[in-house]
């Protein structure tokens, strides 16, 4: 196995925290319980948000500038596995 193929294994398995991290959101908007003190919950929850924090930092920035203060639906999950996608792509072409 290439450094390449472990790289794409990787990055889809960043793409799995960061929906299981949606999947989440979704079950505490709806007033679901996910315990947030489950080591693994953490860990999703911490990796995500390393991930997701710099995209909402610079989708707040554009929001701000174009004269929107507030925008209900966060849109960074999408961004992340759209941007993670190009990239396994890519690297899946340089194999």
């Amino acid at each position: 196995m290439s450094p390449i193929d472990l790289l794409i294994w990787f990055l889809r398995g960043i793409t799995i925290i960061l929906v299981i991290s949606v999947i989440f959101s979704w079950i505490r908007f709806a007033g679901g319980r996910v315990p947030r003190y489950n080591p693994i919950v953490r860990f999703i929850d911490r990796v995500s948000d390393a991930i997701l924090e710099p995209i909402r930092q610079v989708q707040n920035r554009l929001l701000r500038s174009v004269g929107m203060s507030y925008m209900p639906i966060d849109f960074s999950p999408l961004i992340a596995i759209i941007f993670i996608q190009f990239l396994i792509a890519l690297l899946a072409g340089l194999r």
